[in-house]
């Protein structure tokens, strides 16, 4: 994937990963691939199937097994996940499948199982969001960002995120849900989330949001990365 137009956006929960990932996509002219899409497909997938998080062995082969569609068009508000090309639903982001979400996260198995469907949508380019993406996944990325906020401030900030897709679970269900997924995903053995080597480390609480835009965009455009019609 040597010279495709790549930019990463990495990490934590309520970070504004996915804000500053659709911006620059939208920007740039490149589709949006939300890498944690593909582990909560196969969360989903497991929970249908009535797979233990315990079972890890079970949850490698199934995420081998099963196809999952994201949407990557920037610009549309469709955000349908298919799971075997079926709708998700509620269950995708539904925290009381934390669990099952962190034992798949974690899981080496389905972590090589989704790379090259991760990797396959950027063919021609792509701004990458998630937690490996500069690390992992798009190790060559051209830009690469990780974003970072005290967890007070990206727990409220996720809390209304869920709430707005219509997440049903008390606060404190929704809190443990974020707090338990950072640790869980910072102290992983298979591809921690940390910050990538060259990556630009942004505070969101520091700048509000159309400078964090414009920050990320002038360090793009310094790598070469612009606009379609500016090239």
């Amino acid at each position: 994937m040597s010279g495709a137009r790549i930019v990463t956006v990495d990490g934590p929960a309520g970070s504004g990963k996915s804000t500053l990932g659709r911006a620059l996509a939208r920007h740039l002219g490149l589709p949006i691939i939300d890498t944690g899409l593909f582990y909560r497909g196969i969360m989903v997938a497991a929970d249908r199937a009535g797979i233990s998080p315990r079972d890890t062995a079970a949850l490698g082969r199934l995420a081998e097994a099963t196809v999952i569609a994201i949407p990557t068009d920037p610009w549309s508000d469709d955000d349908t996940v298919l799971v075997d090309g079926t709708p998700a639903g509620p269950a995708l982001r539904d925290p009381r499948n934390a669990p099952l979400l962190a034992a798949i996260s974690s899981s080496a198995a389905v972590r090589a199982a989704v790379l090259e469907p991760q990797r396959a949508l950027a063919v021609h380019g792509a701004v990458a969001v998630g937690r490996d993406c500069g690390t992992v996944v798009f190790p060559d990325a051209t830009a690469k960002f990780y974003l970072d906020a005290p967890e007070a401030v990206r727990q409220q900030r996720r809390l209304a995120q869920l709430r707005a897709r219509g997440a049903h679970a008390d606060d404190d269900t929704l809190r443990a849900e974020v707090g338990g997924r950072d640790r869980s995903d910072t102290a992983r053995a298979v591809s921690p989330l940390r910050p990538a080597p060259g990556a630009y480390i942004i505070d969101t609480v520091a700048m509000d949001r159309t400078a964090m835009i414009d920050h990320a965009l002038a360090i793009c455009a310094r790598a070469g990365l612009t606009a379609p019609d500016a090239l």
